[in-house]
């Protein structure tokens, strides 16, 4: 159970705080985001914004639970409407991982230098994975389009960075309609 919480300021982002729970439950997790969230939200003196953003599997019934993961969520925080309006960005689908990987590199520094994403210190987890978790290679050493996963440790709290920042700052067509010919 990864999460990191953030907040966004135009195109700058800032990760403020990870929540990493290892052999945890959804639950366990909103109460976590909770009571780490607690003296933000009670600095605001109104209830704050809260765009949730996160693993499309997560909408994914299994056969042993009544309720997805993200119903969970939204049954939870619907208990804190005084706290938190909420709003969901969950996609049918996962956005393709070398796509995901791409738009959180632009945002540490994008092609002309510029660095529009800072995460604090205490996010020792998602520093981690930023710094170690790599391309799968062959028995060459020629990268795959796959991320290696076999420390299973690693992965997941940038796997959900990378969640809110491919959908706020996708990839997108360089350029857009154009009502002459380009040649």
């Amino acid at each position: 159970m990864c999460s990191v919480v953030g907040q966004r300021v135009g195109d700058q982002v800032f990760i403020l705080d990870e929540l990493v729970l290892p052999d945890s439950n959804t639950v366990a997790a909103c109460e976590e985001f909770l009571e780490r969230t607690g003296e933000w939200v009670a600095r605001a003196f109104r209830a704050v914004q809260l765009n949730i953003y996160g693993d499309a599997t997560g909408d994914s019934r299994r056969s042993s639970a009544s309720r997805t993961d993200w119903q969970i969520v939204r049954d939870f925080l619907s208990r804190y409407t005084n706290r938190f309006r909420t709003s969901f960005h969950i996609g049918s689908s996962n956005p393709k991982v070398r796509d995901r990987v791409n738009c959180v590199n632009a945002k540490l520094c994008s092609q002309a230098g510029i660095r529009t994403l800072s995460i604090d210190p205490r996010c020792k987890q998602l520093i981690q994975d930023l710094e170690r978790v790599q391309w799968k290679q062959d028995a060459n050493g020629n990268r795959l389009h796959e991320i290696d996963k076999s420390d299973p440790a690693r992965t997941h709290v940038s796997d959900a960075l990378g969640y809110m920042i491919s959908r706020e700052f996708g990839m997108r067509p360089a350029g857009g309609y154009r009502s002459e010919w380009v040649l």
